[in-house]
């Protein structure tokens, strides 16, 4: 387009708002979100006749020499993308700087709308919407696209209750315009994995621990981490464990507790391989949760958004507010106020001065023991005493936990005037005990061997696994080296093989068909049955059907054509009487035998019935051999 945008303003809607065209196809007609990317415009695409959402980027990533590069890319990438729970990417491109990607436009709301409006989810509605976000993972992770900004803004549920997963392949190149300028982790910080606030190359299990973090929330209708700061949040995801969403819900059965566990693990080697293996987990919780209102319901339950903005000044433009003058009055009553909070502070300030420097003070230094350090030191600090600190020490009698008092001195009781400095020995905690390697065992020996060890067992997670025997330990947590005496090691046991989908056998002769099940590991058992379709000793049909997962080692009944029925005679003349008797086998005819007297008695001379009758299976042909 050979102007910019802001000279393609054109006569509008009715309502009189300027249009802005791009690209000379894109009619934008109004703004309907806004993000750290950028902004979402609902617009009409004139060459194909249909409503589109398009998304505008900032200008300041222009300014990133690569970030074109990446742009390009990564919103090619997304194009492939074709899945009904993922939104479409139709198209892309640049007009005078400004960076904009056509997408399906969705009429629904977002899963963040839902979570505004009824605060938290059924437990049966949260995982339809993790059920079908995982379906959208499964096939953006197989095309090697990872999202790495997964939150409720980014997943969409439409009027018909389907969900719809946005700014798959976009996510990546804002990620490295951000890092290249700011060198900083980018991302809704609430939702991140450990690795990405670490600075590490984010991959699919990256988006299971956000796609966990957002599971609670569904659950609970809050977050797992709180903070003044994004760092403050950040640093609790990288030091402690995202809590069960049971302790926020009563509702919450121990299953969808053990779920959102393994996939908000901080080791991304102990969360679900893939998202497959996570939807199939999450697929045996659901017949289990009580029914509740559909998607679709919730959708169309929220009330209508009004949008007033001008569409074509949001797009070119920001507006800003000018601030009136104050009135002369206003000043002088402000005036008057100040210099009376300035008397007031200098009383106060002179009255502190008397009681802190001018009347001596003593206060009995309190008992400490078991305290925070922070509490500890807040207390001292309120009698105005002073907090030396000692060297930490293990607590033999384990009771203490580390990072509090575990002594102090002065004791308890004892008289100091303010100034006075009071030494804290802090608790390492219990003492270090060697962690025992119990992967590969049974889950009761586990627990012995951790017993043993001056440990205990933690909370238990089930997950699938290709070789491992159902019931044994796949992973733990410390996995080796020391920890705290009476501490918990947390266990990911095997629930054996998962589920396999049924190969394709139907047409193919019996024992190709037998092996090939046995191959994917299914035992097989078999049925006959006559056909005039099939050819005999063919698979006919499979239960269960072909593509249905099925459990690992269990059974499959595969129906074998036994041929038709009834059929015409056979010809056996000329054949000797083996030959004969294999002919009619084949068919599965019986076959007696007369033998003509004086005869060299070899070949079959005639038979009956004679060749080309109908005959039924099992019946009996006499050959005559001369």
């Amino acid at each position: 387009m050979s102007k910019s945008i802001a000279q393609t303003l054109s006569p509008g809607d009715a309502r009189g708002h300027a249009l802005v065209t791009l690209d000379g196809r894109y009619h934008v007609l109004e703004r309907i979100a806004a993000g750290g990317m950028g902004e979402v415009y609902r617009a009409h695409d004139a060459v194909l006749a249909r409503e589109v959402a398009v998304k505008v980027l900032h200008r300041s990533l222009a300014s990133d020499a690569g970030f074109v590069d990446r742009f390009r890319r990564e919103a090619r990438a997304a194009a492939t993308l074709n899945h009904p729970n993922i939104v479409a990417v139709y198209d892309w491109g640049a007009v005078d700087g400004v960076y904009y990607m056509v997408m399906e436009f969705v009429h629904g709301r977002s899963v963040r709308e839902l979570l505004n409006a009824g605060g938290r989810l059924a437990p049966s509605q949260a995982v339809e919407i993790l059920r079908q976000t995982l379906l959208a993972l499964e096939h953006a992770h197989a095309k090697g696209i990872v999202h790495r900004d997964l939150k409720p803004e980014n997943i969409l549920i439409t009027s018909e209750g389907t969900v719809k997963l946005t700014d798959l392949g976009l996510a990546r190149a804002f990620a490295d315009a951000k890092s290249t300028h700011a060198g900083a982790v980018t991302g809704t910080v609430q939702y991140l994995a450990p690795e990405q606030i670490r600075g590490e190359p984010a991959d699919p299990r990256s988006d299971l621990y956000s796609l966990g973090v957002v599971a609670f929330e569904l659950l609970t209708g809050g977050l797992p981490f709180s903070g003044e700061t994004p760092m403050a949040i950040a640093y609790k995801h990288l030091s402690e464990r995202v809590p069960v969403p049971s302790g926020f819900a009563d509702d919450v059965p121990p299953d969808l507790d053990g779920f959102v566990e393994s996939a908000t693990d901080p080791s991304r080697e102990l969360r679900p391989e893939s998202a497959r293996e996570m939807r199939i987990d999450l697929e045996a919780i659901a017949p289990q949760l009580p029914r509740a209102r559909s998607l679709g319901a919730l959708v169309q339950d929220l009330p209508e958004v009004v949008t007033d903005a001008e569409p074509t000044a949001a797009v070119v433009a920001l507006a800003t507010d000018t601030i009136p003058r104050v009135r002369r009055g206003t000043r002088r009553r402000w005036r008057r106020v100040l210099g009376l909070m300035l008397v007031l502070a200098l009383v106060a300030a002179a009255a502190w001065g008397i009681w802190t420097y001018a009347l001596p003070h003593t206060n009995p230094v309190p008992s400490l023991r078991g305290l925070t350090l922070e509490q500890a030191e807040t207390r001292l600090g309120d009698l105005g005493l002073v907090v030396r600190y000692e060297d930490g020490r293990y607590d033999a009698t384990g009771r203490s936990t580390e990072g509090t008092v575990l002594a102090q001195d002065p004791p308890p009781g004892t008289e100091l005037e303010a100034g006075a400095t009071v030494a804290l020995v802090p608790s390492l905690g219990p003492p270090p005990v060697a962690v025992p390697d119990v992967t590969g065992k049974p889950l009761a020996k586990a627990r012995e061997l951790l017993v043993d060890g001056g440990l205990e067992a933690g909370a238990v997670t089930r997950r699938f696994h290709a070789t491992a025997p159902e019931g044994t330990v796949i992973g733990q947590e410390p996995a080796s080296g020391q920890a705290p005496e009476g501490s918990s090691v947390r266990l990911v046991v095997s629930r054996g093989h998962a589920p396999v989908p049924i190969p394709s056998v139907i047409g193919e002769p019996q024992e190709r068909a037998e092996d090939v099940l046995r191959a994917a590991g299914f035992k097989v058992t078999t049925l006959e049955v006559f056909s005039d379709d099939v050819p005999r000793d063919h698979v006919a049909d499979v239960s269960p059907a072909e593509g249905v997962e099925a459990d690992y080692q269990s059974a499959v009944t595969i129906t074998v054509s036994r041929g038709p029925e009834r059929f015409p005679a056979p010809d056996l003349r000329g054949l000797t009487v083996a030959q004969a008797r294999d002919r009619a086998a084949q068919l599965g005819l019986e076959v007696s035998v007369f033998l003509v007297p004086g005869t060299p008695m070899t070949d079959v001379l005639s038979q009956t019935p004679a060749p080309g009758t109908i005959v039924t299976y099992g019946d009996a042909i006499t050959i005559f051999v001369s």
